[in-house]
């Protein structure tokens, strides 16, 4: 029988959380055994009981992600890490990758991003649990590790088409919320799921209900001024930006 494997969140946000343990545990063989709000938490957590993997988000109170990340390497835990975070910057992610992530997921993602990367991570783990490794197994656990640090885009590649401002990463991610929404959302909303400002998601909400891709309301309250919302417009279900 495949040995279960065990698995540490790390995820700030209650929402966000439960909805990460859900998706890991949809995936066969992976078991959620705690998480933690902090990175002192979860340090704390792995010295007590070390998991196998660790989903660690960057954007947290107290101890980032980047220095969790780094703590994890000085005192040489075996365990692996997998990070799942808004930062889509190049440094940030070229950091987390030389200090020996397994792959790296931005938020929001899919159900099937996630699967994909804990399914891989499954047979990489399982190839490193032997005792004696063979070339065929170290090729086949290095090239898992290899294949999570492919650079993100030039810039101006990524950026190609669209007003200054607006990057294209950033606008699918908020897109990407927005399209799989079940009601209207405001961009304060989406900026907590994606650890964005509320003034920068909407510059990019504006930007898609300028193009036709999405819509605005007020929604008037009994106190205080009104707040606008959005949604996603029907006829664009099932585009990308």
């Amino acid at each position: 029988m495949s040995k279960t494997i065990n698995v540490l969140l790390v995820e700030d946000d209650p929402m966000v959380r439960e909805i990460n343990i859900s998706f890991i545990e949809r995936v066969e063989g992976f078991k959620v055994v705690g998480w933690a709000r902090t990175g002192e938490e979860a340090i704390e957590k792995i010295r007590q009981t070390p998991p196998h993997l660790v989903i660690l988000d960057l954007y947290m109170p107290g101890k980032g992600g980047l220095e969790t990340l780094r703590t994890i390497r000085q005192e040489e835990f075996d365990v692996d890490v997998i990070a799942v975070t808004a930062a889509n910057d190049r440094e940030t992610v070229l950091r987390v990758m030389r200090l020996g992530a397994v792959d790296y997921i931005f938020k929001p993602f899919q159900f099937n991003r996630i699967q994909e990367a804990l399914l891989r991570y499954k047979e990489h783990f399982q190839n490193s649990q032997s005792a004696v490794f063979s070339q065929a197994m170290f090729d086949n656990v290095h090239a898992f590790t290899k294949s999570s640090t492919k650079q993100p885009a030039k810039k101006e590649e990524a950026e190609q088409g669209y007003p200054k401002g607006i990057q294209a990463f950033t606008l699918q991610q908020v897109s990407d919320c927005l399209r799989e929404a079940d009601a209207e959302m405001s961009a304060e909303e989406i900026g907590r799921m994606i650890g964005m400002s509320r003034v920068t998601v909407r510059r990019y909400l504006e930007y898609l209900e300028s193009v036709g891709k999405a819509k605005s309301y007020m929604v008037y309250g009994t106190v205080g001024r009104p707040m606008k919302t959005y949604t996603w417009l029907d006829g664009q279900k099932e585009q990308n930006i």
